[in-house]
């Protein structure tokens, strides 16, 4: 049984590009999951002392993390809840990153077992 909700690659990408608005279908966040390990893709950066710009100059789009502590456990300024993989300037870069398990993201995001588990 698929678990994933997305049907296509583009109906994801379409969600995660243009202006911010739900109402829209143009989300902020997204909190996933993939072989049993929690993740957050997230639009710009989720702490505020990350870099926001990348190293070749382009400024970051998106940011890929692991939820590292449970939802019971208290995160601190020392103790995030999510530890960061990676950075990306645009869409086409996220796909690519192979930061999960060493898999294209864009196969992870539509791999049959991938629950998404809330969007904001």
């Amino acid at each position: 049984m698929r678990l994933n909700e997305y049907k296509s690659l583009d109906e994801f990408m379409s969600q995660y590009t243009g202006e911010w608005g739900p109402s829209e279908g143009h989300w902020y966040g997204l909190d996933f999951s993939y072989h049993g390990t929690e993740y957050r893709l997230h639009t710009w950066s989720m702490y505020k002392d990350e870099i926001k710009i990348l190293p070749d100059g382009r400024d970051v789009l998106f940011g890929l993390y692991k939820k590292v502590l449970r939802d019971d456990e208290v995160s601190s300024e020392h103790r995030r809840k999510y530890e960061l993989l990676g950075k990306y300037a645009d869409m086409h870069d996220l796909l690519e990153s192979r930061v999960i398990e060493g898999i294209p993201f864009s196969e992870v995001i539509m791999d049959d077992y991938t629950e998404l588990l809330g969007q904001d």
